[in-house]
């Protein structure tokens, strides 16, 4: 195993701009990752791991760890490049200050598809310009774990790939179907063909949810954190609903607001 000591070495590089930059992810095909458990959730989807990058502390302590991961990917792909690194580099490299000392650069899988091949009788999720990445790795982990048949993203919301939406999932990117949209009002003015589309609203005139009964063929479409729904977008959808609330609250988050809005979509499914 080659041991890399310095900052500016080229494989570090690599893994930094591929953390930093979605243009240069997009460009390589490639992602990174970070942590035994993302790592493991990596291999069990069948990425392939290209490079991997570990401390000399995390090589003693998850040895038979991960043994047993680059076992598994060798099922993938050809044996991964290992390297060990210093405690200055892993400093460089993470993100979260709990790393534990595992890094790895990532082949993407191909899992986005035109929405013209979407299940028309099934139900999703469909997040417009959405920008915090805890939301929307929430909402992705959520509606993998209500069993959505998918989700679908507008080009400009964060990209998938980012390691804080992938940390925020748990991994669920790896494992749920998902389609981006290129223009969100014409998308779903055709959607809206095939679906009952509700637009997420703070509006008093949209359905309540409680009042609502999805039918087999649902999205639901959620706004900006900040902004919501673009007057365009909701008059592209079939129906509003909105959640009514009590006290003096204004509005949810977006992760919660869209976790409630989906487990009524999925409670009698």
């Amino acid at each position: 195993m080659e041991t890399i000591t310095s900052n500016t070495n080229a494989n570090i590089k690599e893994y930094v701009k591929l953390r930093d930059s979605k243009s240069f992810r997009n460009k390589n095909n490639l992602f990174v990752v970070e942590s035994v458990k993302l790592l493991n959730e990596a291999i069990d989807s069948g990425i392939i791991i290209k490079k991997a990058f570990v401390t000399s502390l995390s090589k003693e302590k998850n040895y038979e760890i991960l043994q047993s991961l680059f076992e598994k990917s060798k099922k993938n792909t050809e044996k991964a490049k290992l390297y060990e690194i210093t405690q200055d580099i892993e400093k460089k490299l993470t993100i979260t200050g709990n790393s534990q000392g595992v890094f790895a650069i990532c082949e993407k899988l191909d899992k986005n598809d035109v929405l013209d091949t979407i299940n028309i009788q099934g139900k999703y999720v469909f997040l417009s310009h959405l920008q915090d990445t805890g939301n929307v790795g929430t909402i992705i982990r959520t509606a993998l774990a209500l069993g959505l048949n998918g989700i679908i993203v507008s080009k400009d919301t964060c990209d998938l790939y980012s390691l804080k939406v992938l940390r925020a999932s748990m991994g669920s990117v790896f494992r749920i179907k998902w389609y981006e949209s290129e223009n969100v009002v014409e998308d779903l003015k055709q959607l809206s063909k095939h679906f009952k589309t509700y637009s997420a609203v703070l509006d008093k005139t949209a359905t309540d949810l409680l009042d609502v009964n999805f039918s087999k063929n649902s999205i639901i479409v959620i706004g900006n954190e900040g902004n919501g729904l673009d007057i365009e977008e909701i008059n592209a959808c079939t129906d509003k609903i909105t959640i009514s609330m009590k006290g003096n609250a204004e509005s949810l988050n977006a992760g919660i607001a869209s976790s409630i809005l989906m487990w009524e979509m999925m409670k009698n499914n």
